[in-house]
């Protein structure tokens, strides 16, 4: 079954391709979102879906609190 992990506390500059890089290494993802303001910068949250829940739990625990583009993110269930 999928699951879907919330990032939050993202950086403005931060972009799919970023997260796909960091997040990648604990399974394989199904879709990344940034929810983004009418600039284009992130509105400092998104989501990641893996095809597993054991990925997601991999995700979630090794990489809540890491910092990515300066910014401590938050990573929990969606």
């Amino acid at each position: 079954m999928a699951k879907k992990i919330f990032l939050g506390g993202l950086s403005v500059t931060t972009n799919e391709t970023t997260l796909n890089t960091y997040f990648s290494p604990y399974g394989t993802i199904v879709e990344t979102y940034i929810d983004r303001d009418p600039a284009g910068g992130s509105n400092g949250w998104g989501t990641i879906e893996y095809t597993t829940s054991a990925e997601g739990d991999a995700a979630e625990a090794a990489m809540n609190g890491a910092v990515i583009d300066g910014a401590t993110i938050v990573v929990r269930p969606d």
